[in-house]
């Protein structure tokens, strides 16, 4: 389970406040949960896609030798056979 230990602060109108709450109520969660989500799913799944593409950026970069998957599969069982 997550540990939280930030906080943040917001205001909202009377209208938004009531309709995330109701929102919350019928989905059975706490309102900071449905915030949480939200920030996750519009900002968070972002920045962590993003930093997937660099990482596959960086490894094609690279510009490692590649043989054909059968040789490749075949080095890989060797390896693990060695160890």
């Amino acid at each position: 389970m997550a540990n939280y230990t930030e906080r943040v602060q917001t205001v909202l109108t009377k209208e938004q406040y009531d309709q995330l709450l109701e929102l919350a109520e019928n989905e059975q969660k706490p309102l900071s949960v449905m915030i949480r989500e939200a920030v996750v799913e519009r900002y968070l799944m972002r920045v962590d896609a993003q930093k997937r593409q660099q990482a596959l950026a960086n490894l094609l970069a690279l510009d490692a030798p590649v043989a054909d998957w059968p040789q490749m599969e075949a080095e890989i069982e060797q390896g693990a056979l060695d160890e």
